[in-house]
């Protein structure tokens, strides 16, 4: 039994909220939580000061201050909400005292904002994944540019979606519940009554499956069209020979900053995956496999994963952007003293004309 009878009896709250499949398991040993707690302590606070200093950063910076860059803005904000409420130090806490002891109202908070941060990243990636893919794979011009209204509903659908994920088990369609090692709580994907188990459903296949196929679609076509790009950038410097031609070499230099951008966008596909997919896996299992499957130890460890893309976030996104990087060295150089800019002029001209301008600005 996880948890003895006389922890049961002294907390009834915590007795209630806890599902019986996970008393068929032993105990936990107290060294795994201290390791997950001081894990997750370590990664909260990194994710907290990451996404701060992003938020900071892009929001006082002039230069950084454009349309494309809000969705990294809001990703940040996801992120820091993530890490401050979902990391350190309530899970962090209850993992060094052994199960989650904060109550039933609090642990539906948690899952809620959880669930509503952690489908915001989703979306938000969904979205900038869209974007590239207008602005790079799309030949019309109008689809290219991004604009207000554009931005405006595309934030609106990323925290409409996120929320309308997370609100059912409020109102009954599924619950929220500790899991794992019991000191955090997420959707309950346990029972098999028909409310949780058609939410769990759908929400896997509309909020999870359907926006990757989306993503991997968009950075697939992404990937396609910088190639045709630079393939026709070959051919043209062979015909005009470019090593003695200003135009096709500036051309040249430009795609550099294409390819570099497909590079982060499958970067940013594949870290997300590994971060999410294990816990997606988990749940499938439950609905459709043995839930017998499910251990304390294999639940636990996809949160955990999933939490570390709080972390990598602001990495991946932000520093690959050469302004943000610009202004960190300008107004925090002792944070990237072991990764030193380039010589300026080593990426190329910092305001090249036509399309290319509008590929590198969402890029970046």
């Amino acid at each position: 039994m996880m948890f003895n009878r006389s922890v049961l009896d002294s907390d009834k709250e915590f007795s209630e909220l806890l599902h019986p499949h996970w008393q068929q398991f032993e105990p936990i040993e107290p060294i795994y939580n201290y390791l997950v707690g001081a894990y997750i302590g370590m990664a909260g606070i990194f994710g907290i000061f990451g996404n701060l200093l992003v938020i900071f950063v892009f929001l006082t910076s002039k230069s950084l201050r454009t349309l494309p860059n809000a969705f990294i803005v809001n990703l940040a904000i996801s992120d820091f909400t993530f890490s401050l409420i979902n990391g350190f130090p309530l899970k962090t806490i209850a993992n060094f005292n052994g199960r989650w002891m904060w109550g039933k109202d609090l642990c539906t908070a948690y899952a809620f904002i959880g669930s509503i941060t952690g489908f915001s990243s989703l979306e938000t990636n969904v979205m900038m994944a869209i974007d590239r893919y207008l602005v790079i794979a799309q030949p019309s011009p109008s689809l290219r540019t991004m604009t207000t209204t554009r931005l405006v509903v595309m934030l609106s659908i990323i925290w409409s979606a996120a929320t309308a994920w997370s609100v059912p088990p409020l109102f009954g369609y599924g619950t929220f519940r500790p899991e794992g090692y019991q000191c955090h709580c997420s959707f309950d994907y346990l029972s098999k009554d028909f409310g949780t188990y058609i939410y769990i459903g759908i929400m896997f296949i509309f909020g999870f499956a359907i926006n990757v196929v989306i993503i991997i679609f968009c950075y697939m076509r992404v990937v396609g069209a910088i190639r045709s790009h630079e393939r026709e950038m070959i051919k043209m410097a062979e015909r005009l020979n470019a090593g003695q031609t200003g135009g096709p070499s500036m051309k040249s230099t430009d795609n550099k900053a294409d390819v570099q951008a497909a590079k982060v966008s499958i970067l940013v596909i594949t870290c997300w995956l590994l971060s999410w997919s294990p816990y997606a896996i988990v749940v499938l299992i439950s609905l459709l496999g043995d839930q017998k499957l499910i251990t304390p130890l294999i639940a636990e460890l996809p949160v955990n994963f999933a939490k570390t893309a709080a972390v990598l976030n602001p990495i991946i996104y932000a520093m690959t952007h050469p302004k943000f990087r610009v202004e960190i060295e300008r107004r925090f150089p002792f944070l990237i003293c072991c990764c030193p800019l380039k010589k300026k002029g080593s990426d190329g001209p910092s305001a090249p004309s036509g399309s290319t301008v509008q590929i590198r600005e969402t890029a970046e």
